[in-house]
Parts: C-alpha cells; sequence; structure tokens
C-alpha cells in the first residue's frame, strides 16, 4: 500500500515538474501588443476579429494578446529600455493610408528580426549546405584524379 502512496507522490511530481515554459519577453510581447491595439483606431484599424464581447474592441484586442502572448516573442527581448522606445514609437506613430507606420521605426526594428528559432535553423541548413557542397566538390576531385 505504500509503494502506492510513493507512486501516486511521484506521479504528481512528475506532473508539476513537466509544467513550465520556456517563453521569452511574455511582458515586452504584452506591452508591445498592447500600445498596437490602442495605437489602431486612431489608424482607422479594425480589431476584428477578435469579436468584443464584453468591453471595447480595444479592451478585447488586449485581452486576446495577453493570452497569445503567454509564448513570448518569436525574436530575442531587447530590455526594457528597447521596449519602451517601441512603445513610444507606437504611441506617436504617423498613420498612412490606415496603416500605422510604427513597423518602419528605428525604435522598433527589432520586431522585424529573424525569430530566434528560424535563425538557427537557418544557420543549420546554411552550415548542412555548405558541408554537402565541400563533399560534392571532394568527390568531383576524387573522380579526377583516376
Amino acid at each position: 500500500m505504500g509503494w502506492l502512496i510513493g507512486l501516486g507522490l511521484a506521479a504528481l511530481l512528475l506532473s508539476t515538474a513537466s509544467c513550465g515554459t520556456s517563453a521569452v519577453g511574455v511582458d515586452s510581447c504584452k506591452q508591445i501588443e498592447e500600445a498596437r491595439c490602442q495605437h489602431a483606431p486612431v489608424c482607422g484599424v479594425s480589431l476584428q476579429p477578435p469579436y468584443s464581447t464584453y468591453g471595447t474592441d480595444v479592451d478585447e484586442c488586449i485581452r486576446y494578446y495577453d493570452t497569445a502572448c503567454l509564448h513570448g516573442l518569436t525574436v530575442a527581448d531587447p530590455g526594457p529600455a528597447a521596449v519602451s522606445a517601441c512603445v513610444s514609437a507606437i504611441q506617436s506613430s504617423p498613420c498612412d493610408a490606415g496603416s500605422p507606420l510604427f513597423e518602419t521605426d528605428p525604435a522598433c526594428e527589432w520586431l522585424t528580426q529573424i525569430p530566434v528559432a528560424e535563425a538557427a535553423a537557418e544557420v543549420v541548413e546554411a552550415g548542412v549546405d555548405a558541408s554537402d557542397a565541400a563533399d560534392a566538390s571532394d568527390a568531383a576531385d576524387d573522380g579526377g584524379d583516376e
């Protein structure tokens, strides 16, 4: 009977240990998205979907991204100073034909970087491609020596 209780405790410990997250920049993501949600109506950008079921469309947009941002940023978190500068750029961004122009603001250019996982995959892929090319070159050289 004691082993059954021990097994149950072990299962409980394992289940709680695996609930962690490796999300990076959750708070930074929320700050950026909240600023975007608040500035979108200024430029005439529709916030639908997500469809508002409680409060304003801006409130619903913020609630939506509060959940979506739990996955973190797709780029490296640049730190509080860079996030604050980007939030300020979003809040003061002019509009061009209904689109905010903050994406072209230097304070927010870190948002357009290649996501960390994609960059790592590209490096690995480039390394594989380079080694394939070297192997092909070696094979051609070996064939010419005969």
